[in-house]
């Protein structure tokens, strides 16, 4: 609450988003939100709790669970570097839609959260391996076989 939107703003923050940060803020620190408690609830019931911010979507919620709480089982099904990372582990010849990352994801629990971890990082790596290595895709589509299948 302290930061001058201004400065925000110049640090490559739209208007939309200052002022999302800014209202969870004040309900952070108003009380109408309560960190501990948010932290210990469950997953639906803290998404529900935050999408009730405008501004803040179940993408926002789903990487606060990924990377910030360290939930065990969450996928990102609207993400598109992971849609994109589903379609070359699996060797689809479309896009999937969040429905179908969502039901390939099904494999992984109760560890999507780790599966989800290794496509994101197969997602960023350079498109090609050193020879006699496996490629990224490759990586992912192991990794998630070991978590649950492909």
């Amino acid at each position: 609450m302290a930061v001058d939107p201004g400065q925000l703003r110049e640090a490559g923050l739209s208007w939309r988003k200052i002022g999302t940060l800014r209202d969870l803020a004040e309900r952070l620190t108003d009380g109408r939100l309560d960190q501990d408690v948010l932290s210990a609830l469950p997953d639906d019931e803290l998404m529900a709790e935050l999408t009730a911010i405008p501004g803040i979507g179940p993408w926002t919620v789903q990487g606060a669970l990924l990377i910030a709480l360290r939930r065990e089982d969450v996928v990102l099904p609207g993400d598109l570097a992971l849609r994109k990372a589903v379609q070359a582990a699996y060797r689809l010849d479309h896009l999937p839609s969040q429905q179908e990352v969502l039901a390939i994801a099904d494999k992984w629990r109760p560890y999507r959260s780790l599966a989800t971890s290794y496509l994101f990082s197969a997602a960023f790596e350079p498109a090609s391996a050193p020879p006699g290595s496996a490629s990224a895709p490759d990586h992912a589509a192991s990794a998630a076989s070991r978590v649950g299948g492909s």
